[in-house]
């Protein structure tokens, strides 16, 4: 060794040639600085001190010396990458045994910055309102209010206002599933039967009910018309004005920036109220319009929008926000998947209809039993009936099997990985307030 130079770091003495120097300085970088700037002040300096992480100084010297690099079992990658940077080592160095964990390693970081801006931002507005809540005047009262419309764990009375709120959400979904069922629908009244008939069956069965020959004519009403019973009208103008007083109150107290009010629940609450006002100005101005497929039926369909209420019940859930999270995530992958299943619903679809089985009159036909098998449903409403058929229905049920092994995981895998650092962040701020509410018991001494 030349002169004898060494590097010591924390009691280990690393020896290095005036090649192995020069190879340092070429990079540019900390480790690079450091020693010329021993050497500035002492040029016959024959030891350099540093204080970086052992065992990856040992291993990176390794390196340096004609070995491979490899990563340390006992190091974060996150502190090893800062090791190769103050080497000024690139991250591709590493052995593909230690490459592959080190990239993961970050990957899953910018997986999980989606969950960390989503969960810090909703902190983030909670810690704004509370401290607005704490202040004086209307924007404390605002502050206040919100607090308890959209903070479940700020007090006792927003639990008490979240019940009431999802037993609400409840008996509307309760409605609207209902009111579709033989049990919950009754026979029109004779003023209703008028609304439902034309002019010309007025006429007829005006003397049809005033002569009272309800037994005896030969006239059939028909029996597929039936009503909602009428204490649903009554259930459906309840939940139809709390919805309408909650979204008035949100409106009059939102203490936020106007563009934070823009959010998918509130979007549904203001579709679904729009909805359920229109349905109820087209039966209020049109009552015979309630009985005939029109426009109506249009209408009436666009109370689909209330089944997204459904959301407002589990939105405080946070498996409900991590599965959100994990979505967000994994869009890129679920592209993938469905590109894959495209690529082979296509490809079943031709082989199916070009085996020449009758039970595929086109590829369309085809494409939906390439489908349904595909993801292992399998209705039976079309199958193969030929050997070659079968024989491409058999490999069809296996690729399937296996498109599903390989692709689902990756979800799987993401909400793994966010549960588990959701449930780290939780417990952080768990401790922090524990901590804040023993100081503030203690008191000032």
């Amino acid at each position: 060794m030349a002169g004898g130079r060494c590097i010591s770091n924390r009691g280990i003495k690393h020896e290095f040639s005036d090649q192995l120097l020069k190879r340092i300085r070429e990079t540019n970088s900390d480790a690079a600085d450091h020693i010329l700037a021993t050497i500035k002040d002492d040029s016959k300096c024959m030891d350099f001190q540093i204080n970086r992480h052992t065992t990856s100084t040992n291993n990176i010297f390794d390196y340096l010396n004609g070995g491979k690099l490899h990563m340390p079992e006992d190091i974060c990658p996150q502190k090893f990458n800062e090791e190769l940077e103050f080497w000024g080592l690139p991250e591709t160095e590493l052995e593909s045994c230690c490459f592959t964990k080190y990239i993961s390693y970050f990957d899953n970081l910018q997986v999980l910055t989606v969950l960390e801006e989503g969960e810090c931002k909703r902190n983030t507005m909670f810690e704004i309102v509370a401290t607005m809540a704490g202040g004086n005047g209307w924007r404390s009262v605002q502050a206040r209010v919100w607090s308890v419309m959209e903070y479940p764990t700020s007090s006792m009375l927003a639990k008490i206002y979240l019940y009431i709120s999802n037993a609400i959400v409840l008996l509307s979904l309760f409605l609207l599933v209902s009111s579709t069922h033989p049990l919950f629908r009754r026979k029109l009244t004779k003023d209703e039967w008028f609304d439902y008939f034309t002019e010309e069956e007025e006429e007829l069965f005006d003397d049809y009910w005033f002569n009272e020959t309800y037994y005896d004519t030969a006239i059939i009403l028909p029996k597929h018309v039936y009503v909602e019973i009428d204490a649903f009208w009554y259930l459906k103008m309840i939940t139809l004005a709390y919805f309408t007083i909650e979204l008035i109150c949100k409106l009059i107290v939102f203490p936020l920036p106007w563009r934070e009010f823009i959010t998918f629940l509130n979007f549904i609450d203001v579709l679904a109220l729009i909805v359920m006002y229109t349905s109820l100005i087209v039966d209020q101005v049109n009552p015979k319009e309630v009985y005939k497929d029109s426009g109506h039926d249009i209408v009436y369909s666009l109370q689909l929008f209330r089944v997204f209420r459904l959301f407002r019940l589990v939105r405080h859930i946070s498996g409900f926000r991590i599965l959100v999270y994990t979505l967000r995530a994994s869009v890129g992958d679920l592209l993938v998947m469905l590109l894959t299943l495209c690529t082979a619903v296509l490809l079943f679809s031709s082989l199916a209809y070009f085996s020449q089985d009758s039970a595929f009159a086109h590829i369309p036909d085809a494409a939906w039993w390439a489908i349904v098998t595909l993801t292992t449903v399998g209705y039976g409403d079309i199958y193969p009936t030929t050997v070659q058929g079968r024989l491409i229905a058999s490999i069809c049920a296996i690729t399937g099997v296996c498109l599903l092994a390989l692709l689902i995981p990756v979800l799987v895998n993401n909400f793994l990985l966010f549960y588990s650092h959701y449930v780290g962040i939780e417990r952080r701020q768990n401790a922090k307030k524990n901590v804040i509410t023993r100081k503030s018991s203690v008191g000032p001494k």
